[in-house]
């Protein structure tokens, strides 16, 4: 009987532990969630080294979040409980359809930038533009840095892939200098067809 309520004892202090550990990480994860959207807001109004600093914060909280559930997980090791799946843990996955804004929605920002700037400007130009143009269009997922490169911030990935995909059509010239991007004549046909 004593062992019992012993066990029972052991079993509800396990169980409040672990939903200890559980608000916690909750509270961590929604303030993580708050920095990360104040990173994309700074990034969205041209503050990029706030955004990156913000960032950089967020990146810290993480690791934190993951070194507390390594701590759960070796209570519940050393308590005999069993693990918990965690639904939500991040892994790197590739992203479903929509999550993030189209490659193909670049297409025509990043030619009515290039005639703008008189057919040809470096690339950094371009997307400035680009950026200003589709700003309010982009997701937060648009605005935080890729899990390869932290320094680069999605959409600018998919801005280059877009302009490299626009190469292979002739909208743009194969052989401008490195890191000048220049519109041809059919990617001036294609903008004016496609314009409103």
């Amino acid at each position: 009987m004593m062992n019992a309520i012993k066990q029972e004892g052991d079993t509800r202090m396990n169980r409040d532990v672990n939903k200890a550990f559980e608000i916690l990480v909750s509270g961590l994860e929604t303030a993580l969630k708050y920095v990360r959207e104040k990173a994309a807001q700074a990034s969205r109004q041209g503050k990029y080294e706030q955004a990156q600093k913000l960032l950089t914060q967020a990146q810290q909280m993480e690791r934190f979040i993951t070194d507390i559930r390594a701590k759960q997980q070796e209570w519940q090791r050393l308590t005999g409980e069993p693990r918990r799946v965690r639904k939500g843990k991040r892994e790197a996955k590739r992203l479903s359809r929509g999550e993030c804004t189209s490659q193909k929605a670049y297409r025509l920002p990043i030619l009515r930038a290039l005639v703008a700037l008189g057919g040809e400007a470096p690339a950094q130009e371009v997307l400035k533009r680009v950026f200003a143009e589709m700003e309010d269009l982009l997701k937060l997922i648009d605005l935080q840095p890729l899990p390869s490169n932290p320094k680069e911030p999605r959409w600018r990935n998919t801005a280059r892939w877009e302009r490299w995909a626009m190469v292979k059509e002739g909208l743009l010239r194969r052989d401008s200098p490195r890191g000048i991007w220049a519109i041809t004549e059919r990617g001036r046909e294609y903008l004016r067809q496609h314009s409103s």
